[in-house]
């Protein structure tokens, strides 16, 4: 009887046995899971769009790293490759690459390129309709 819940057991692909295991991290928003498409707010949507550009990440400690982005996550944790790193007292050194852990991020530079991102464009379209709202009817006058 053991071997052969044994044999059930090891005909699980590994890639579904780790993602039970360990928690998921959020990673970008897909269509295909609608659940996690309008959960991340538009900072972090901009760092979606800015994968693949060079970024720069001062961290609360007062070190920056610059590097390509890889990948970020709704937390804000960011991986970085290529990366050159800047410590407090100026000393700089290279790494192929680091992961950040957004709870310690400062603030993160984004190219300028990004001034075009369709995230802003939404955001232009949302502030219009808020604006509408608040002069349209069903509207409380303050007394």
């Amino acid at each position: 009887a053991h071997s052969t819940q044994h044999t059930a057991h090891s005909t699980q692909p590994p890639l579904l046995l780790r993602t039970i295991n360990t928690p998921q991290r959020r990673r970008r928003p897909s269509a295909s899971n609608p659940t996690t498409m309008s959960t991340a707010g538009i900072p972090i949507k901009l760092l979606y769009e800015a994968e693949s550009m060079k970024i720069t990440v001062e961290m609360k400690n007062g070190e920056t790293y610059r590097g390509m982005l890889l990948s970020a996550e709704d937390t804000m944790n960011l991986t970085l490759s290529d990366v050159v790193r800047t410590a407090r007292n100026g000393q700089v050194s290279k790494l192929s690459s680091v992961y950040l852990r957004g709870g310690n991020v400062r603030f993160v530079a984004l190219p300028n390129l990004l001034k075009s991102s369709p995230v802003f464009k939404k955001v232009a379209v949302m502030k219009k309709k808020m604006e509408q709202s608040d002069s349209g009817p069903g509207k409380r006058k303050r007394e």
